[in-house]
């Protein structure tokens, strides 16, 4: 991506891939076969990359120091509220025939049209980066394990809470709130997040994230009989939890400028992918080890990882790395 971004112009990518998201969606719509599905499913996710990293890494580079946070922190809502939002048109639209394809190709169009008001957009730099995605390990490794952690937790409890809280006795219409007061926390909380970051240094939130992730893991097992308690700080861990990602894009932004910043933000899209794949693997293995407490308890670890590494006042000074 950082060299798609430097041979192309990021408005014209933005439209391409708006336009090919539409031509995939139709695909999808006029084919029946499971091995076609996976060929355009595998194209979507390459097309919605670029959609990503480009847009990101475009926010983040004009987004004004002064209020980059809450900028950030506006965007994550969004974004959190539209994951939320798709499951909720499909139980309008239903699975079958050519309606919920209709309606995704309908929004994609949408979501596209602002964009042919926009400027254009180049990176302020085109120097060659000093570090490629896996330099980006020893460049920021605080960064690179807060998204891994947010990606893995995020996956393994939308996969396994529900299955955790019905283990341990609660009804269907229970467990699913706690996805729902989870993923209500991860909207609401982003933008008060990122305006704490711009009012207060981004390392002190980040920090403050870090404690609240290890709290919220350890606590919500212990409150999955009192559904008041549980949902309240569902609520907020989850809410502190996304706020990894939001703080991450912050200080990239602090950081790093032009090739450098598409580097970091290509670099992001790949461990956080790598993060949803561990997160329902590591998290159901260890359920089946120790059932059903072995999902809270890796959730738990992963937390305190994340605090562990925020504590290290070097963690918050990129390092130089020429590893690509």
């Amino acid at each position: 991506m950082p060299r798609v971004m430097k041979a192309f112009e990021g408005r014209n990518l933005l439209v391409g891939g708006v336009l090919v998201e539409i031509l995939l969606i139709g695909a999808l719509m006029a084919t029946d076969s499971f091995a076609g599905w996976m060929l355009i499913r595998f194209l979507a996710g390459l097309t919605g990359t670029v959609l990503f990293i480009v847009s990101e890494t475009w926010l983040v580079e004009i987004a004004p120091a002064r209020s980059r946070g809450k900028i950030m922190g506006l965007y994550n809502t969004a974004l959190a509220l539209s994951f939320s939002v798709g499951p909720l048109i499909l139980s309008y639209t239903g699975v079958i025939g050519a309606t919920p394809f209709v309606v995704a190709i309908i929004l994609m169009a949408v979501a596209g049209a602002p964009l042919f008001f926009a400027g254009r957009y180049r990176s302020v730099s085109a120097a060659k980066p000093r570090f490629g995605i896996i330099g980006f390990v020893a460049v920021a490794p605080l960064l690179v394990f807060a998204i891994f952690a947010g990606a893995f937790k995020d996956l393994a409890s939308a996969s396994l809470m529900p299955v955790y809280g019905l283990r341990m006795g609660m009804t269907e219409s229970s467990a699913a709130l706690m996805l729902f007061f989870g993923a209500l926390g991860g909207a609401i909380m982003q933008l008060p997040i990122g305006w704490a970051a711009d009012h207060f240094s981004a390392r002190r939130i980040f920090f403050m994230c870090a404690v609240m992730g290890v709290l919220g893991a350890v606590a919500w097992p212990l409150m999955i009989h009192h559904e008041v308690l549980l949902w309240t700080m569902l609520f907020l861990w989850a809410g502190f939890y996304a706020g990894f990602y939001t703080v991450a894009m912050i200080l990239a932004g602090q950081w790093f400028k032009g090739s450098e910043l598409a580097t970091a933000m290509s670099a992001f899209g790949v461990f956080w992918g790598l993060g949803a794949f561990a997160g329902p693997l590591v998290g159901g293995l260890a359920m089946d080890i120790w059932n059903p407490h072995g999902l809270p308890l890796v959730l738990s670890i992963a937390s305190i990882g994340v605090l562990a590494m925020s504590l290290a006042g070097r963690a918050y000074q990129p390092k130089r790395s020429s590893q690509s």
